[in-house]
């Protein structure tokens, strides 16, 4: 088998960024303060990127930058200014789709990788090789993108240049972003990063005569490739990417583990023993319902949300544990609300799926208390049970009890 696939997580701030690389990614994106779509994301400023950086190199992993909005003449003036401070911060590689800025990283530098853009929609090997062909080590396929095309693209490349898949996350009803719903409703253009999802908006569709419908969408359900993974292992992928630089530290941590245990467990085994326990940890993470997207074909209606209303995430996200304390209690940081009588899920990237519930819970000034009422408290706690966690480990209140 060739090299390990890499898992390659978004990561809207630093703090996101850590959860991504301490529960498994090999490598993150992020977006800088311009040149980047996803406007409305945290993003980095210089010396928020060169600490992640740092972070990122530290472990042994990489930082590919975003740098893929379309740009009109009024971007073009101070981009040398930009990627002169960027390069030198030293990220692994460049996420571009505008030919002029990947002109003028390579212009500026021949170290440091570009890969092209899924706004590019590359669908075909011979598009695969014109990129590489201008510089291009790595291709972002299309979202829209079956799996036996996948399977004929890398037979025709032979291995020329790498090839990228968005394996998780939310689907575009234009290709791959190319959309101008928003700007014609919000005057916000997607292809700059300023996108207001109009296609999740919920429509009256009427004439003159009759209404038919007054909740319709034009959503399509998020990609979740689970089930999927060891066909794109075998196929020859070699980065599975995950959507999401606006999602939660919840949601990046939740989706990282699952499939960095899949991806494990298929390299050591060369099968998977049973996708429902990694299935029912994705469900942990939904807002909306899922699909395969193209992975089959063309999709059809049952791809589409239409008249669905989002789903509500079915758990809370309660807290994130600090470090182990010597009587044997944790310090946490809480997320939101919770109290001793719930029973808590905790997930990390060194053991399965823990179930538990809480002996004590006490105050900074050690007082004992019933309820954490408020985010971003700090708290000891003592389980009922003597269990082994690592900081950064998370806790969600049990999803049973909101069903």
């Amino acid at each position: 088998m060739a090299n390990k696939v890499e898992l390659l997580s978004p990561a809207g701030d630093f703090n996101k960024g850590k959860f991504a690389l301490n529960y498994g990614a090999d490598a993150i994106y992020l977006g800088a303060k311009a040149y980047s779509l996803r406007a409305r994301a945290s993003n980095f400023d210089f010396d928020e990127l060169a600490k992640i950086i740092d972070y990122a190199h530290s472990l042994n992993k990489k930082i590919y930058l975003v740098t893929n909005i379309l740009c009109h003449n009024s971007h073009i003036n101070s981009f040398d200014e930009f990627i002169t401070k960027v390069i030198a911060l030293k990220p692994d590689g460049f996420i571009c789709a505008d030919p002029f800025i990947i002109n003028g990283i390579q212009k500026h530098t021949k170290d440091i990788e570009v890969h092209i853009s899924t706004q590019q929609s590359v669908c075909n090997s011979k598009a695969a090789l014109f990129f590489k062909d201008n510089g291009a080590s790595r291709v972002v396929l299309a979202r829209e993108v079956a799996y036996q095309q996948i399977v004929d693209m890398i037979k025709n490349l032979n291995h020329a240049i790498d090839i990228e898949y968005f394996i998780h996350g939310a689907l575009c009803i234009a290709y791959s972003g190319r959309c101008m719903i928003s700007n014609n409703f919000s005057l916000r253009d997607s292809n700059v990063g300023g996108c207001s999802q109009s296609c999740r908006w919920v429509y009256k569709i009427y004439d003159d005569k009759q209404t038919y419908s007054d909740k319709f969408s034009m959503s399509a359900k998020d990609m979740n490739q689970v089930t999927n993974i060891p066909k794109l292992i075998e196929a020859g992928i070699d980065s599975f990417k995950i959507e999401g630089r606006m999602k939660s530290e919840y949601y990046i941590a939740t989706v990282v583990n699952t499939y960095k245990k899949i991806i494990d467990e298929y390299y050591e085994n060369h099968n998977i023993k049973d996708f429902s326990i990694y299935e029912k940890e994705i469900k942990n993470a939904e807002n909306r319902k899922t699909s395969y997207g193209w992975f089959n074909g063309d999709p059809n209606k049952d791809e589409m949300l239409y008249h669905d209303v989002p789903n509500k995430v079915n758990q809370v996200f309660a807290f994130v544990i600090y470090k182990k304390e010597p009587d044997g209690s944790y310090s946490v940081i809480s997320r939101n609300n919770f109290n001793k009588n719930q029973t808590f899920e905790i997930i990390g990237p060194n053991h399965q799926t823990l179930t538990t519930k809480i002996k004590q819970i006490f105050d900074e000034q050690n007082n004992s208390i019933e309820t954490v009422p408020t985010p971003m408290s700090k708290v000891r706690i003592k389980f009922d049970q003597e269990i082994n966690l690592d900081p950064n480990d998370i806790a969600r209140i049990s999803v049973k009890q909101f069903l």
